[in-house]
């Protein structure tokens, strides 16, 4: 899998991505022939070659269209890893896309394809094991959402049998920029035609899980620990696990086969059990079954599967519906209860007892998709990030529905004054692209607004 980083969002998730997998990577807990499996695989999957340091050179494209994020990434000295030099692709003289959609589409598009196409050959000249591309980006602005969404477009017209994963960084709902609903509009609309699965992140609801899940922290450092929890919600669907029916790999393609069964329905979430475990246990077991052993606090699976579950339906009247789950757990069943005089795992507690999750109100009743299609479950024994359990679900959901809407709804708002649009139709932009956005993600609310019929 080859990672192509878009603007100052994309360029800083993917900085922490990597340092989280070389953390990952170096924990040491279980069994030590399972752990160097894991660690090869990982390392050959996310890294290609060594600098003469003897740093890993990440497997990953940088485009920003000023150089100020990228270069403070490249003094954050890492000890394990780097970017090959080659693989960035900016320029001196540039300050950035003008917070505007079009000027990063039109503009940047064209003068940054070449560069960009030049860099992601040489990687895949390296290895013949590349099948897919992960690109990120936030939308906000002009980079991530207009040059973005170009490159992604060109990647599927010169690889159209690779895989493309978007995963797109929304902002704050507040307003971080004045023409952020214009340019998530335009990028979504472009994104979907171009890429095989969208994951969709929320700024608010990063910032949500950092507050309740970070040691009660009451203050969040933005962005730094809103990028921790994104990349942990990506690592743990990304890193090696194995289909429990049929022991095949959670590879990009095979998750997306799995969970876009439509081209209609190409958005998705990952949702995870809290990512840090509040250090006031008192309040944890209150709404937790939590067990310990001699050396971390672990929540047991099963209430792991009751609190996706309840995210799942959680809104609308608990009317929302998947059309396609993935289940990623990671761990092993630890907890030792006591059975004619010794210590047994809690067979209560089983990681591949995931009932709460398979029950027909959570999905769609569609008659085109059967039960087996709905849902699939991976399985790691090797602890993610030294975790003893950890339990991560990737939905297609109609629950996207209130984030498209809510996008729809002021962009419509904004257009109808007028607003900004002579920004726009600067870069050759016209009424008719605006209303042809706009019709496209229509459509995809209509479509998940099926789903809970």
């Amino acid at each position: 899998m080859l990672t192509v980083q878009f603007g100052q969002c994309g360029n800083q998730i993917g900085g922490k991505l990597y340092s989280k997998i070389i953390e990952d990577i170096k924990s040491t807990r279980g069994n030590e022939s399972s752990n160097h499996e894991y660690a090869e695989n990982s390392t050959a999957k996310w890294f290609q070659g060594t600098s003469k340091s003897g740093s890993m050179y990440a497997r990953a494209v940088l485009v920003d269209t000023e150089k100020k994020v990228i270069n403070k990434i490249l003094k954050q000295k890492e000890d394990k890893w780097c970017y090959r030099a080659s693989n960035i692709v900016s320029t001196d003289y540039s300050s950035g896309s003008a917070n505007n959609w079009a000027y990063g589409f039109v503009k940047k598009g064209p003068e940054f394809e070449e560069s960009v196409h030049d860099a992601v050959r040489y990687e895949l000249e390296l290895s013949d094991t590349v099948d897919s591309f992960l690109c990120l980006s936030g939308c906000a602005g002009g980079t991530g959402s207009g040059l973005g969404s170009f490159i992604i477009q060109s990647l599927r017209d010169e690889y159209p049998k690779k895989s493309i994963l978007s995963t797109l960084l929304l902002p704050f709902g507040s307003g971080e920029i004045a023409t952020q609903n214009y340019n998530i509009l335009l990028s979504l609309a472009k994104i979907i035609d171009s890429a095989d699965m969208v994951v969709v992140m929320e700024n608010d609801k990063l910032h949500d899980e950092a507050v309740k899940f970070g040691n009660l922290k009451s203050h969040v450092s933005f962005p730094n620990d809103i990028n921790e929890v994104a990349c942990q919600k990506l690592l743990s669907v990304l890193q090696a696990a194995n289909d429990v029916d049929n022991n095949s790999l959670n590879d990009l393609e095979h998750m997306v086969s799995k969970l876009v069964p439509h081209p209609a329905y190409k958005f998705t979430s990952i949702e995870t059990v809290p990512l840090v475990l509040p250090s006031n246990t008192s309040l944890l077991e209150k709404s937790w079954s939590v067990q310990k052993d001699s050396s971390i606090n672990s929540i047991n699976w099963q209430a792991q599967f009751k609190y996706l579950r309840r995210n799942l339906l959680s809104g609308n009247l608990n009317q929302r519906r998947s059309l396609a789950n993935i289940l990623i757990t990671r761990g092993v069943n630890s907890d030792k209860v006591k059975k004619n005089n010794k210590l047994v795992c809690h067979q209560l507690d089983d990681p591949y007892n995931c009932d709460e999750l398979i029950k027909n109100d959570i999905y769609a009743q569609l008659h085109w998709l059967t039960d087996y299609d709905k849902f699939r479950h991976f399985h790691q024994n090797r602890r993610l990030l030294n975790y003893d359990k950890f339990s991560s679900l990737i939905t297609n959901n109609s629950a996207v529905n209130k984030t498209l809407d809510v996008i729809v709804s002021k962009a419509w708002n904004s257009y109808t004054y007028g607003a900004f649009l002579h920004q726009y139709k600067k870069f050759e932009m016209e009424d008719d692209d605006f209303l042809s956005a706009f019709s496209k993600i229509e459509g995809v609310i209509s479509s998940y607004n099926e789903l809970e019929r």
